[in-house]
């Protein structure tokens, strides 16, 4: 029976390589180790990774602040970021870490009290969480049993988590009138943030992936984020084509590609009407306002 990737030693254990069948909330990687002192890591992820500080102490810089770190907290890391952590080197940590990813991700981590500006948190049941990551390094088989079982701790450290974020605040799952609304409209625009690239993705899919009717998920978009669904994809698409003509120098054609358009003609339509000038027009505007800036 084939195996996920799995590596340890007296300081580490580390399990890869899962292939999970899911859009909705894929796991990437878990694992535990034992920090050498002043063991620093800087390298930007493309997955979501949540470290549980479980003893000894370091330091976590991100977003232009740094803090200092001890057993019994937890820390985010945003998939692309800038971001430095290491171990102190008196008294270096240990800790365990859950590597994942999908459409629901953001929607979980509010749940469990993450933000974008809350990247560290406390960590009540420091044992708790470690329980759940050793369940996931001990089902290491990529066979459909131990998938699900991985799944399942996955959630339930989550759970754990949420729990706890529900406990401290009092908020203790009350539900209000918009929740339904709120879940559709972050699933969609979670789903639409991973699949604006594809060409052929439009609001049938979307909607088909949530598993409610086109008018339905319009309704949500509309009570949420106060756009419908289409034009919600649009401005994803457009904010894409509008940063890769300022920090790249791609050619349009490709730009056309990698926001979402399979003809370049319909691409420079759209952009026209989005932002009232061509895409070519809109580059050299803004290399134009780039140089102006450098100047001495």
């Amino acid at each position: 029976m084939q195996n996920a990737s799995f590596f340890s030693s007296n300081s580490y254990k580390v399990l890869e390589g899962l292939v999970e069948p899911s859009l909705e909330l894929t796991l990437v990687h878990v694992g535990t180790e034992q920090c050498k002192p002043f063991h620093v890591v800087s390298d930007p992820r493309s997955e979501y990774i949540i470290h549980f500080v479980l003893s000894g102490a370091g330091f976590y810089s991100a977003h232009g602040s740094t803090w200092s770190l001890q057993a019994g907290q937890m820390f985010l890391i945003r998939p692309g970021e800038k971001i430095v952590y290491g171990s102190d080197s008196n008294n270096p940590w240990s800790y365990a870490w859950i590597g994942f990813q999908g459409v629901r991700t953001e929607s979980i981590l509010r749940k469990c009290g993450f933000t974008q500006d809350q990247l560290v948190l406390p960590l009540s049941d420091p044992q708790a969480a470690l329980d759940c990551i050793e369940e996931i390094l001990n089902r290491r088989s990529l066979a459909a049993s131990d998938t699900l079982a991985r799944e399942a701790s996955m959630i339930r450290l989550f759970s754990l988590l949420t729990e706890k974020f529900e406990k401290a605040t009092g908020n203790l799952g009350i539900v209000v009138a918009s929740s339904t609304d709120a879940t559709y409209a972050e699933l969609g625009a979670g789903y639409i943030k991973e699949m604006y690239m594809h060409h052929r993705i439009g609001v049938e899919d979307v909607a088909g992936h949530i598993g409610i009717s086109r008018a339905r998920l319009n309704r949500a978009f509309q009570k949420v984020f106060r756009t419908s669904v289409q034009q919600y994809l649009i401005e994803k698409r457009m904010r894409q084509a509008a940063h890769l003509l300022r920090e790249t120098s791609l050619p349009v054609k490709d730009i056309t590609w990698q926001s979402g358009y399979s003809d370049q003609l319909a691409f420079s339509a759209a952009f026209k009407k989005h932002f009232g000038v061509s895409p070519s027009a809109y580059r050299q505007s803004g290399t134009a306002q780039k140089a102006k800036t450098e100047e001495p």
